[in-house]
């Protein structure tokens, strides 16, 4: 048997230790990995809750929203079932929320002992939206936003260029060290205030039972229609007396005259050319023309006096059985049955709408309810829509151009024939 020194025992016991603690290692190692494994996978899972929550908050907020809109109504005419069995004691718990929301962002105050419900917001914007895009006038016009009952809007008084600009403001050529001669605007304020538009009608609890899918659509397209029939009639030919002033009868409306020995109930070539001549220069490439429906047989049949004949100027070259033409001198042209009859001044107008002034009230100024009440002993439901405008030309009259007696304007009217 071999003797083993001292030296090689330590050697040995040495390695021995030194092969331990490499193993201890390794093994410490595979636990911090796992360690770290596991933390990771933890913070994964929060991550991937702390998503789900957030999605949930989101579509939650979502669902509040759509509820603050609607409150849980699918439609008009689920919330005019709604109120009609609120008026035999069962009201409905949307209601109720609508009545604990009222005086909330966006909903006005509701009168229950009254059976007044009012329409969720959503709704009343969708109808003004709707008559909005019916009218062939307003949303050519310039909105005017208002905060409040009425507004003030300066403007310049400028009426004529036979001097000056701007009512007032004048250049000088002067020598160098002369005394430089002042000059200055003349400044006026044009007042919107707002006018009420209202409108309403009835409907039996056999209509709403019977036939509720035909509820909504029918209130919808009679107000909407009516609405916007009526603004576009009132921005035509409105007195401003209660209502807006029209252009027809505001101070600053050219009335371009006929031609001599020109027949009654007619409209000429000449008629158009001459309101060309007198819109003004920054309204040429924004005016339509806009003419009752029975000027069209003279509109067709235009022309042009060459001698002893004529050439046509409306559907030059082309044959009856073409569509006609919809343009006049290159323009627009808007067929409105609330232009005056043929014959009459503002049977045909050339405007530039942009410079008529709409005043709105902010929101929308729509206003729609129902109520069970006011037609009680009738067995009917009763509704309202109130809507809040005013308007009227931005120009308070023709202005005299520098080197000519003939005014312009953003608004022509042909004479009465």
């Amino acid at each position: 048997m071999a003797t083993i020194s001292v030296e090689q025992l330590k050697e040995e016991l040495l390695a021995s230790v030194k092969e331990l603690q490499i193993k201890r290692d390794e093994e410490r190692d595979a636990d911090l990995r796992k360690q770290l494994d596991d933390l990771a996978e933890q913070q994964k899972a929060q991550l991937d809750e702390m998503r789900k929550a957030e999605a949930s908050k989101i579509a939650a907020g979502e669902a509040e929203k759509d509820k603050d809109l609607k409150w849980g109504f699918k439609s008009l005419t689920d919330f005019t079932k709604a109120v009609y069995r609120a008026g035999s004691g069962k009201v409905d718990e949307r209601l109720m929320d609508l009545e604990k929301k009222a005086a909330g962002d966006g909903l006005e105050v509701g009168v229950p002992n009254e059976g007044g419900f009012l329409v969720p917001t959503e709704f009343r914007r969708q109808l003004l939206s709707d008559a909005i895009e019916k009218s062939n006038f307003i949303n050519r016009c310039t909105v005017i936003p208002m905060a409040t009952n009425s507004i003030s809007i300066p403007y310049i008084k400028d009426t004529t260029h036979a001097s000056t600009v701007f009512g007032g403001v004048r250049m000088y050529w002067t020598d160098e060290e002369a005394q430089l001669t002042s000059s200055k605007p003349s400044l006026g304020s044009i007042n919107l205030t707002l006018k009420k538009l209202a409108g309403m009608c009835y409907a039996t609890p056999e209509l709403l039972e019977d036939s509720p899918i035909s509820v909504e659509p029918l209130i919808r397209n009679w107000f909407t229609d009516a609405m916007a029939w009526t603004i576009d009639g009132v921005i035509l030919d409105g007195n401003g007396s209660g209502k807006p002033l029209g252009i027809l009868n505001a101070p600053c409306l050219v009335e371009v005259g006929k031609e001599d020995g020109q027949d009654a109930d007619t409209i000429y070539a000449e008629n158009i050319i001459n309101m060309e001549a007198r819109i003004n220069p920054t309204s040429d490439g924004k005016a339509i023309y806009v003419a009752n429906k029975d000027t069209f047989p003279q509109l067709a049949a235009m022309n042009i006096k060459v001698g002893t004949a004529g050439v046509p100027v409306w559907i030059p070259g082309n044959t009856i059985s073409g569509k006609p033409y919809q343009t006049l001198m290159g323009r627009e042209l808007v067929f409105s049955e609330h232009a005056e009859t043929l014959g009459d001044k503002g049977d045909i107008y050339l405007a530039d709408f942009g410079q008529y002034l709409v005043g709105q009230k902010v929101g929308g100024g729509l206003r729609f309810d129902t109520s069970i009440h006011l037609k009680f002993d009738y067995d009917q439901n009763a509704y309202r829509i109130i809507f809040r405008i005013d308007g009227q030309p931005a120009w308070v009259s023709a202005r005299t151009p520098k080197n000519s007696s003939a005014t312009v304007s953003p608004f022509l009217a042909l004479e009465a024939r």
